[in-house]
Order: C-alpha cells, then structure tokens, then sequence
C-alpha cells in the first residue's frame, strides 16, 4: 500500500542518474524523534544563477522511493517546461517498511501522549522546515505530498497541524484505516480550526476501497473559508500510477497562472504581464524570473508594433519591478537586437550586464555565441570556457556540459 509513484515518464529515466548526482543527502540527529533521519535535497538547476532568487518547497513522504520519478518530472514540469516555478525538493528518507508505517499512522486513540504521526509532523514542521530555510532560499511556501499510508498522515497533518504547510497534496490516501477514523477526527478537530488560508488537493486512482469519497462528503458538507479543496479522479491509473500524474496537476493548480499560453499573451499589453507576474510572486512569497516564452513575448510586442525605441525604458522598468527578471528580459532584448540590428549591438547589451550574471551559463552562453557570430573565435572559445567551468561548478546536467564541451576546440 504504501509504494507510490511506479510508474515512470521515459524522461525520468533519462534525466535520473544525474539528478540524483545533483541532490544532497543530509542526515540529522533528531530530538523529536529520538534517532538519526536523512533528507535529499534538490536544488533547481538554475538556483545559483540567481542568488536572490526564493523557492516554494515540496516535502515529499517515502522520499528514497519517489525521488527520482519526482525529481525527473518537476525538471521537465518547472526547470525546462516552466509550466510552474522552481521548486526546492526535500524527500523524506525512510528507515524500513515497518518505521515508515508506523510514523505515517496515526493511533486515533485518545491519549494524552502524541503518537508516531503526531511526533513525525512535528519533527517535519520544527526541524525539517527550520533547516531548509535556514541554509536554503526558500519562499515562504511549503508543500506536503503523501499517497496511500502517507496520504493519511498528510490528513492527519492537515487537522493536527494545519499551519505547517499552506499546501497539502494526498494522493490515494488510506482513509480506510481505523473504520476511516479520519474522518471522525476532521468532524471533531478539524472545523473547529480558524488559522490561515491553506489548500487540499485530493487524488484517486482506480482503487475501490479506500474510503477517500466519505472524507469528501465531510469536506463537501463543512466548508471551511481558510480551506479550499480539490478533487480529481483517475479511473485510468492504479494504485501505483496515478501518484506521478496527480502530483503534476495538484502542483499546477497550485501555480495556476505562472504559465500563460502563446495566444493568451498575444492578447496583454506588456505592462499588463509585468503587473500579473508581481502580484503572483507576491501572493505565493516568492521571487523569480518570468518564464523565457513570457520574456520572448514582451520582446515581441514591441517589434511588432514599431516600439523598438521603447524597449530599454520599459527593460529597465521590468527589471526594477521584478528584479529576479534581469537575466532573462536582457538576453532577450539582445536576441532581438541582434536579429534586427547587429550581433555588435547584441554583444553590447550583453556584456553591460555581464557582471551581474557571472554565474548564468545561459548568459555566458549567449555572450560566446554572438562572438561566435562576429567571427571573433577567441573570444568565442574564452566565453564558452568560462561558461563550461561554471556549469561544472554548478553540477549542472550532463546535456548542458555536452553543448558546452562540443564548442570548445
């Protein structure tokens, strides 16, 4: 029951090896729990490109099981697809079946000593949570994923705890336990909880007997105005598929709005776009650059309509709303002048701000392939050196040090 995420997307098979190589194994000494835990942590592949960049973070139960079908999805959902913003994953290490079990179920006695659940929620929320903010960038906004037995202790968390994350995502959850003894304890605890606003996102495969439909009458007949709820079923994944499939949506549901599509973006003045993306970075605490398509579109907008002479006023009006921006507005900005105008005047914009993304293997990039352009091949190979020594440092993906290896002669 409690095995999730079996089923793997072809890219995550190719994208595993490495990004397993890119994470960070931590163990702790744990006072909440008495023994040593272990977490795995992945950065977004582009986190030190940017260093005032903030990321939401997603604390992912039975991690050492998950992690690579996860890890490979959110590369193609956020850091290539941009479909949602970067993500700090941290998995959640187990030590066996049967702890893992035991920490996931609650008792559902009534007893004036937590139990297991209650213990492990807590050494998520006051030991977990402490260490990623404190040696990571993180935005204040935190999600917990579970499915069967981990969907539960998602529950439970959500009506034990409910301010420990502001996003909670069960998939499958075992509801059925206890004679579905969770949904007695949401009647008695949870609508009694007036805290700050958080959501629900429920998932079901084919399964028939996991009793998720009578915790959903209680959602449904007790609405609560700080918890809004989801419900998507999957009458074509099982038990073990539908984990990767929901998470994906539960995450863009969360994020809806990150990602606008082509024919939607040729309907919003530029201004307009720049105020979108404020405001969703402020709703979600976090700070990031827009996604490339977004950049390409603002750019775009003014050669379309004959405002090219307007496009370093509004660059550097962008930039100062949404300063995380900077990078990719100005690559932009130099593709664009480097099409219509010159790759001289290209390289020009290029290399004014080079000193702010030293560590940007894009922009570096970028800068090596305008010289490429010029014919200027020294400085070609200078700028695609300095790019590769910097992707090496970041342990940036095997594709991106191939691209880079392959120019240098």
């Amino acid at each position: 029951m409690k095995r999730f995420f079996q089923l793997f997307f072809i890219c995550v098979v190719f994208f595993a090896t490495t990004i397993e190589a890119q994470a960070q194994r931590i163990t702790t000494a744990s006072s909440t729990l008495n023994e040593d835990r272990t977490i795995q942590i992945l950065l977004p592949e582009s986190y030190a490109a940017n260093p005032n960049a903030t990321y939401p973070v997603i604390y992912l139960l039975d991690g050492d099981y998950n992690f690579n079908a996860v890890s490979g999805m959110l590369d193609m959902l956020a850091d290539k697809g941009e479909l949602i913003p970067n993500v700090i994953l941290v998995a959640i290490a187990d030590k066996g079946t049967q702890s893992y079990r035991s920490y996931m179920t609650p008792s559902f006695n009534e007893q004036k000593t937590p139990d297991n659940a209650t213990k492990f929620a807590t050494y998520l929320a006051e030991e977990v949570k402490p260490y990623i903010s404190k040696h990571y960038r993180t935005a204040n906004n935190h999600i917990l994923v579970g499915q069967s037995i981990g969907g539960l202790f998602v529950l439970n968390t959500l009506i034990e705890k409910p301010n420990s994350f502001n996003h909670y995502i069960a998939i499958s959850p075992s509801v059925w336990v206890g004679d579905n003894a969770i949904v007695k304890k949401a009647n008695n605890q949870l609508k009694q909880q007036n805290d700050t606003p958080i959501s629900l996102h429920l998932a079901l495969g084919d399964e028939t007997r996991m009793g998720q439909y009578d915790f959903i009458n209680y959602l449904d007949l007790n609405p609560s105005a700080n918890l809004t709820w989801q419900f998507t079923h999957y009458p074509d994944e099982n038990h073990n598929s539908v984990g990767l499939i929901a998470l994906r949506n539960s995450l863009k549901t969360i994020f809806k709005g990150w990602h606008i599509n082509e024919r939607e973006l040729a309907t919003k003045t530029p201004q307009s776009i720049i105020e979108h993306y404020a405001a969703l970075q402020d709703s979600w605490q976090l700070k990031q650059a827009m996604p490339n398509s977004v950049a390409q579109s603002l750019m775009r907008y003014h050669y379309r309509n004959q405002l090219v002479d307007n496009v370093p006023e509004f660059i550097a009006s962008a930039i100062n709303i949404l300063p995380q921006s900077s990078q990719v507005l100005v690559a932009k900005q130099a593709s664009y002048a480097g099409h219509f105008d010159s790759p001289k005047a290209a390289l020009t914009i290029l290399k004014e701000s080079e000193s702010q993304h030293s560590e940007s293997i894009s922009h570096l990039k970028a800068i090596a392939g305008v010289y490429e352009q010029l014919g200027d091949s020294k400085n070609a190979q200078q700028y695609y050196k300095k790019a590769l020594s910097v992707a090496k440092n970041q342990n940036a993906q095997q594709w991106q040090l191939n691209i880079l290896a392959a120019k240098i002669n």
